[in-house]
């Protein structure tokens, strides 16, 4: 086979959908007492030997990744990943809440949704999942979904000033809905400042960007900072190329992440979705 064409395609999401449009309002949920803490919820589980260094960061934020599955009559339809980003406080009925991509329960209203956590401390059960929230798929790619029965530790929410362009950052996730992965990366794009006298193409969007390359069903996954373990975003979707490959018979096209472009949603979006929805936080 010789490879013939690559061209990019515009599709920043699994989905190929359109980016960031103002946000639509949505109605305010009560949802009673939550931290953005550890405090009143299961902490990360010790061993005898606690590891150090890198690999405490990377079981931590194991600890908060979560598989994203929907399903309709009893079949799959749709997965990806998601992070705990709150859990119910002391006193009230155990529930973890997980952040999630929207797009993965978008024109599914009769879908089933069901998390599986990971980590030393959750169960490996499947458990299902009521949809607290949805933001526009065009504008906030967001959705946040209650698990009952369970409190885990959540993520530490990243302080989006600490961004720093070339820093290392780690992404958690389940791509093609099968095992759990890891990727690494630097942020490659972070927004511009936006100042007056820049020209408008030059200014970006709220996005940052990372150069992991990941694939289909990692939307929703966490994106942590490495030299912390703290939670700068969650990824939106990434750019593909098209590229034409052709053999003795017949041409066809694959599609392939780029390396550069995966689209983040950053801490400060996420924060304010989640005070949006009942859930205040504070930034690291």
């Amino acid at each position: 086979m010789d490879n013939t064409d690559a061209a990019t395609t515009g599709t920043p999401r699994d989905d190929g959908g359109r980016r960031h449009r103002p946000l639509r309002s949505a109605a305010l949920l009560a949802l009673g007492l939550l931290t953005f803490g550890v405090a009143g919820c299961a902490g990360f589980a010790g061993r005898e030997a606690e590891p150090t260094g890198r690999q405490a960061v990377i079981d931590r934020i194991v600890s908060t990744a979560a598989k994203v599955v929907v399903e309709r009559s009893g079949e799959r339809v749709a997965s990806g990943s998601g992070v705990v980003v709150a859990c119910s406080a002391p006193g009230g009925d155990p529930a973890t809440f997980v952040l999630t991509a929207a797009h993965l329960i978008q024109g599914k209203p009769d879908g089933v949704v069901y998390v599986r956590f990971t980590g030393a401390t959750a169960g490996r059960a499947r458990l299902q999942a009521q949809i607290v929230r949805r933001g526009d798929v065009d504008s906030l790619d967001l959705a946040l979904l209650r698990v009952a029965g369970v409190a885990l530790a959540p993520a530490t929410l990243a302080d989006p000033a600490e961004v720093r362009l070339g820093e290392e950052i780690l992404i958690v996730g389940f791509p093609w809905g099968k095992r759990l992965a890891l990727f690494s990366g630097i942020v490659s794009q972070v927004p511009a400042e936006g100042a007056p006298d820049n020209p408008a193409e030059e200014r970006g969007g709220p996005s940052v960007m990372v150069d992991a390359s990941v694939g289909n069903g990692v939307s929703g996954g966490g994106v942590y900072q490495e030299a912390t373990g703290s939670l700068l975003g969650v990824v939106e979707g990434y750019r593909t190329a098209s590229v034409a490959l052709k053999d003795r018979t017949q041409t066809f096209s694959l599609k392939v992440p780029m390396p550069g472009e995966t689209f983040v949603i950053g801490a400060e979006q996420i924060r304010e979705f989640l005070k949006e929805s009942g859930i205040p936080v504070e930034m690291k």
